[in-house]
């Protein structure tokens, strides 16, 4: 039972006897009475304030194990807790010896569905930080914690591009094209009928893969655990940026995926400018995109663009002509006004001074693209390099074209760079 219930238990109690007490009238209202009920009357008094402290007491415990549980349900929990103490060099350990994983590794695997790799095994939990302690007497070599190879950040997720798991076969997305009608009518017209029209896009799964080769002698060297920390962490992070690369710059081109921009060119490509833009050209390429259905206000549109037009955007101010350079540059002013603004190292370079950009109507919660994955890291190649102690690793992704569910929420801009 919790402390608040207890007190309010208490605190029932209390008034019921007051509320006998309060009955008592003549003889029976004696002198003890009286006293009984000025030590109840401050008894409840104490218990009120008791009984609040101890209610947000308990409300800010129930939030902190709230946040403490990342709001997850035991189901959600269980499979952490499997993620956790599944070991990707055990899958690679099953696979090389020809036999299926055992243990966390098969609970996760059934748990996340596949017969593989389960994909969530990439989602590592950020590093926790010690004290410098020395190494044990075992290690040969006290290695300095290894440093990551450093990738550009994702363009996909900010550009509401969805990612659904796929289980086999293609996947379709459907999406109304032509709505049916309604309409004012007089007293007993009759309404005609209009058949809705449904666009359906389907979406075959293509490959991006990585591959990392290691000598035995090698991994002896490092040791286990940091082997196993660089094998999961290059290889994610070198699929990533691979997958979203694709994702943007894709050409459809086999076996490339067709990637955001290409997707775009099909929808309209815009002309080329003739001029560098000023700061009133980068506001109208914002401002030009509200369309009132996908974006209702500035803050609804968002736009990536490349990392020279940003460069741009830095040093243009509101007023060169009067040499007010201590007026705002564009890149201050999109971002404090805008829905976002920003450059990422993926975005396509400019070829003869011109440069795209993707502009993102984010005004409405729909699902406005989508890559659909088939969630599933596979191995093979195992026994290549093995008379020379060599270990080969092929990780493969599988996963589609980019599909604009709503083609209307988005749009190319360019900017001419110098």
């Amino acid at each position: 039972m919790l402390e608040s219930q207890k007190i309010e238990l208490r605190r029932s109690r209390v008034r019921e006897r007051l509320g006998e007490i309060a009955a008592l009238a003549g003889d029976d209202y004696s002198e003890a009475i009286q006293t009984e009920e000025t030590a109840l009357q401050g008894e409840y008094t104490t218990l009120e304030r008791r009984h609040r402290s101890a209610i947000i007491a308990e409300d800010s415990d129930l939030e902190a194990r709230k946040a403490e549980a990342g709001d997850m349900d035991g189901e959600q929990r269980e499979r952490i807790e499997l993620r956790s103490k599944a070991r990707l060099t055990e899958y690679l350990t099953a696979h090389a010896r020809g036999r299926l994983a055992a243990g966390a590794e098969a609970e996760l695997q059934a748990a996340a569905g596949v017969s593989g790799i389960p994909i969530e095994l990439w989602d590592v939990p950020a590093p926790e930080l010690r004290a410098v302690t020395g190494a044990p007497a075992t290690v040969g070599v006290n290695l300095d914690p290894i440093r990551p190879a450093v990738f550009a950040s994702s363009i996909a997720p900010r550009l509401g591009i969805d990612m659904p798991r796929v289980s086999s076969g293609t996947y379709a997305t459907a999406t109304i094209t032509t709505s049916t009608t309604a309409a004012a009518k007089a007293k007993s017209a009759a309404i005609e009928a209009t058949a809705g029209e449904f666009t359906v896009t389907t979406a075959t799964p293509k490959r991006v893969s990585a591959r990392l080769e290691l000598t035995l002698e090698d991994i002896a060297a490092v040791g286990a655990q940091n082997f196993e920390s660089i094998l999961r962490q290059n290889l994610s992070l070198a699929l990533s940026d691979a997958l979203d690369n694709q994702a943007i710059n894709g050409d459809g081109t086999a076996p490339n995926l067709r990637g955001m921009v290409k997707a775009l060119e099909a929808v309209a490509d815009p002309a080329d400018p003739t001029a560098v833009p000023d700061f009133d050209a980068f506001v109208a390429a914002f401002v030009d995109s509200i369309d009132g259905l996908w974006a209702s206000t500035v803050r609804d549109v968002a736009m990536v663009a490349g990392v020279a037009t940003y460069r741009l955007a830095a040093k243009t101010f509101r007023d060169i002509a009067s040499a007010d350079l201590g007026a705002i540059t564009f890149a201050d002013y999109a971002a404090a006004h805008f829905g976002g603004w920003w450059t990422n190292k993926r975005m396509p370079a400019a070829a003869s001074n011109i440069q795209r950009g993707i502009v993102y109507r984010k005004g409405r919660s729909m699902r406005t693209a989508v890559c659909p994955h088939w969630g599933e890291v596979s191995i093979d190649d195992v026994y290549t390099g093995s008379a020379k102690a060599e270990r080969y690793f092929t990780m493969h992704v599988l996963l589609g074209d980019v599909i604009l569910v709503q083609p209307d929420a988005y749009a190319l801009r360019e900017f001419k760079v110098a």
